[in-house]
């Protein structure tokens, strides 16, 4: 994530948590800085084999009649059983198969069928995948310490852990209020632990 998007998501923090001058509630404000966390650099898919393919374009196709699937540089398409991650202009987003639990999802949204995206990049990755709960697509939300550690399923415990070593996020995504859900402790908690502040000074 570079630094703009940063202090979008500092910002959106900061609105959340500090202000009283709207009544718009919190999870209308959390949800915009939810989807911004996606790099600027190529776009690309990680193939089941570990190969990086990249692309000058790459976008998500859904049909009402069709499987939903990558179309590459315009023409080039890509199924979500060949590959195991990739990157748009909008988001980078892994495949179920390589997540620790979890439900098993079929929904496309903004990404491939059981394909989660990545929320907040950094010391603590979240990536939030959306499942069917038999009446509305929800989020289900992972945590991964660092690039290459395991994509787990969330849990307060889980958090917890991971975050132990930093007082400030562990107080902060323990301390129970009315106005914040833990979804949204869980987010707010993750931008504090990467970055060490909820407002930006930039």
């Amino acid at each position: 994530m570079n630094k703009s998007h940063y202090t979008i998501v500092l910002l959106s923090i900061s609105a959340l948590f500090y202000s009283c001058a709207t009544d718009r509630s919190i999870a209308q404000r959390i949800a915009s800085f939810e989807n911004i966390t996606a790099d600027e650099q190529p776009c690309f898919v990680q193939k089941n084999d570990g190969t990086i393919q990249y692309f000058s374009t790459l976008k998500l196709v859904k049909s009402v009649f069709g499987t939903p699937h990558l179309l590459a540089d315009g023409d080039i398409r890509i199924n979500s059983t060949d590959i195991r991650a990739y990157q748009d202009r909008d988001h980078y987003a892994v495949s179920q198969k390589v997540f620790i639990a979890g439900r098993f999802s079929k929904v496309a949204d903004q990404a491939l069928p059981g394909f989660g995206i990545r929320v907040i990049k950094g010391k603590l990755n979240v990536y939030t995948k959306k499942f069917y709960n038999g009446e509305r697509p929800v989020n289900e939300y992972f945590l991964q310490s660092g690039e290459n550690g395991d994509i787990k399923l969330y849990s307060p415990e889980l958090m917890n852990e991971l975050v132990r070593s930093d007082e400030a996020a562990f107080n902060f995504f323990n301390k129970k209020t009315e106005k914040a859900t833990e979804t949204e402790r869980l987010l707010a908690a993750a931008v504090l632990f990467n970055t060490g502040q909820l407002v930006s000074k930039n």
